[in-house]
């Protein structure tokens, strides 16, 4: 991950990267994207499953029908907005 992949990053989930070191966050990221590239190498193969999906109880509740927030509530802290809907940037 590069830089500009980083600060891309932080301004779609406004974050301020004020007093941050780019470079440095940037290491760390990849330090982690290496780490879980690791882990999808190991062979599990012969690792017998601990949990299974289908033996877990879910427990649901009946939906409902219910009011809903205006377009208006939904897009009051919104930081930019077109045509009644979220704008998201997303170049680099």
């Amino acid at each position: 991950m590069n830089k500009q992949e980083v600060e891309k990053i932080y301004r779609l989930a406004n974050l301020s990267l004020e007093g941050k070191d780019t470079d440095l966050l940037s290491n760390k990221f990849n330090k982690v994207i290496d780490f879980i590239e690791e882990i999808f190498t190991i062979d599990t193969n012969e690792v017998t499953m601990t949990e299974l999906i289908p033996a877990h109880k879910a427990v649901f509740r009946k939906d409902e029908a219910k009011e809903s927030i205006t377009r208006d509530e939904a897009l009051a802290n919104a930081k930019d907005t077109v045509f009644g809907y979220f704008r998201l940037d997303w170049k680099l």
